[in-house]
């Protein structure tokens, strides 16, 4: 197929997917799914969710804020940390990790991760990091490196009953690379790669969740018309990782998976896997069908990697002190704090008012806007925080608050509530009245103004 139709096809069938998804009837969910990623992760939903639905596991998926891995593993109030749920997904991109410390940050990602589910009792399904694109800004040696600690985070994972790994550098190679990447969409919304990515990766998280809550059969027999000599060396590889992953190879009459390339006796199985008629997708085919989906098994004389004990007692506030933030205070950028307040849902105390406009709110002489630019040690983060004030009568009214996703769960919120405050005994006015409602998103930044108002004398909540 000429790789032009072949990208159609692919673009063809994943859009059919995203269709199915939307007329999926509405059931109970079986299981619930939280999701973790350093990017925007949420093209992966559908896919996940379809996938799942067909295996009899119908789920509830809930996408936590990107670039949020850490603070909502190491939280006790977070997205997550609510809900519980009984499959964690963290998903890392190495490119979106500190320069010159990816593997540490990678490994220490898992590190939370591993602990977060144990606490919550939940299966961990983590996504090993793909190669950055070629071409992208990165020295020669950064494959070997990345395969490196890939194989190292492989190693730290091992052996862990609850915890699988998929892999989003297979995603990738299915894929082509040269289809898989989305820079333009990455720049505009954090979303590093195609649809066709994610519905592999997707694709490949719901066969690992179906082997664990599903369960798949752990002995395979081969169906009568497999037994010719001919098939023995096309199936000496799959049935040799079949055993590998700890996967019997049954006698005809037993009950098991039956693989087989005939029709009859796969419409006779209580469960088969249809075989093809070109022997060399064989391979293929038994991977698509989720028969070597297993807990990954420990490689042979690899001892278990225990966790350094800094990264095993690693807290919430372990990580804020080595943030190394800054957040500074200017004029605001009028654009940058209108596409702001558009994108934040996760920290807001509600709604953005009808007709609010910040240029004009900013010129008001009763009125601030407050803007605040942050850095930390990850890098330059920009504009993360916006808080319109209004000073009236010895009250500062706040409406308007909002964070950034990248800056969440980092402190940024307290430093700007400081800031308020201060601008608001600086104004005569000895409460801060922060106005709050829910929009199903922003119980963090409900549950933060409460406290505010707990711990702080100034501060006082009113619902809108």
């Amino acid at each position: 197929m000429p790789p032009t139709a072949e990208r159609d096809a692919l673009a063809d069938a994943a859009a059919a997917v995203r269709a199915r998804r939307r007329a999926l009837p509405a059931v109970p969910p079986v299981l619930t799914i939280g999701v973790l990623a350093t990017y925007t992760i949420d093209p992966v939903e559908p896919y996940l969710r379809v996938a799942l639905a067909d295996a009899d596991l119908p789920p509830e998926i809930v996408v936590g804020p990107f670039d949020q891995i850490l603070p909502e593993c190491l939280g006790e109030h977070g997205k997550l940390a609510r809900l519980t749920p009984d499959a964690l997904v963290v998903a890392p991109r190495w490119e979106d990790l500190p320069d010159g410390e990816e593997e540490p940050e990678l490994l220490r990602l898992a590190d939370a991760a591993v602990a977060a589910a144990d606490r919550w009792e939940s299966c961990l399904v983590f996504v090993l990091p793909a190669l950055p694109q070629e071409g992208a800004g990165y020295w020669d040696g950064t494959a070997a490196a990345v395969s490196a600690a890939r194989q190292r985070l492989r190693d730290r994972l091992a052996g862990r009953s609850q915890v699988l790994v998929a892999d989003a550098e297979s995603a990738v190679r299915e894929v082509g690379a040269l289809r898989a990447h989305h820079p333009a969409l990455y720049a505009f919304a954090r979303i590093p790669y195609t649809e066709e990515v994610f519905w592999r990766l997707g694709l490949g998280i719901a066969r690992l969740l179906r082997t664990h809550f599903g369960g798949v059969p752990r002995v395979v027999v081969l169906g009568a018309d497999l037994r010719a000599e001919e098939y023995a060396e096309v199936l000496r590889d799959p049935l040799r990782r079949l055993a590998a992953a700890g996967v019997r190879i049954g006698a005809q009459d037993e009950p098991g998976l039956l693989l087989t390339a005939d029709p009859e006796l796969a419409s006779a199985a209580a469960e088969g896997v249809l075989l093809g008629p070109a022997t060399e997708d064989w391979p293929a085919e038994l991977h698509e069908a989720g028969v070597f989906d297993r807990p990954l098994p420990r490689r042979a004389g690899a001892a278990a990697v225990a966790p350094p004990e800094a990264n095993a007692t690693l807290s919430l506030e372990d990580f804020l002190a080595g943030l190394e933030l800054s957040v500074t205070f200017g004029e605001p950028d009028v654009p940058k704090v209108t596409d702001l307040l558009a994108r934040a849902k996760d920290f807001v105390l509600g709604p953005v008012p009808a007709g609010f406009d910040p240029a004009e709110f900013a010129t008001a002489g009763d009125r601030l806007l407050l803007a605040a630019s942050v850095r930390d040690r990850f890098g330059d983060h920009g504009l993360g925080a916006v808080a319109a004030l209004e000073f009236a009568s010895g009250v500062c009214r706040v409406e308007v608050f909002s964070i950034s996703c990248p800056v969440m769960g980092r402190g940024v919120e307290s430093v700007v509530l400081k800031e308020i405050v201060g601008r608001a005994e600086g104004r005569g006015c000895a409460t801060v009245e922060l106005v709050v409602a829910a929009t199903g998103r922003n119980d963090v930044a409900l549950e933060f103004a409460a406290s505010a108002a707990e711990t702080t004398g100034a501060v006082v909540v009113r619902t809108a």
